[in-house]
């Protein structure tokens, strides 16, 4: 199932009061609106767990930068690693199918 999020289409600035300027900074933020916007569905529907090397977990960890429900792609092992519980599991994988 993916999800879909709808996009603004536009601003309806048809008033000639606007000057120049407003006009543009409006066109710019909807741009910028939907491309996060964009990244959101991207990331519903292509969830990737972010890269980092076992070094760069463990001082994550270490700082208390991550939280309970993270996962993790260990570059180094090349494992799963999530936190739950307060700790860091590694999460046990066989082939597929």
């Amino acid at each position: 199932m993916s999800i879909f999020l709808e996009r603004i289409d536009s601003a309806p600035l048809a008033n000639t009061d606007f000057d120049m300027q407003y006009m543009q900074w409006v066109g710019n933020l909807i741009d910028t609106l939907n491309e996060v916007i964009s990244d959101i569905q991207n990331a519903f529907n292509l969830f990737e767990a972010s890269n980092y090397t076992d070094t760069q977990i463990a001082a994550l960890e270490t700082a208390g930068q991550l939280i309970d429900g993270v996962i993790l792609y260990d570059t180094v092992n090349q494992v799963y690693v999530g936190r739950q519980g307060g700790a860091l599991v590694q999460f046990t994988t066989a082939a597929y199918p």
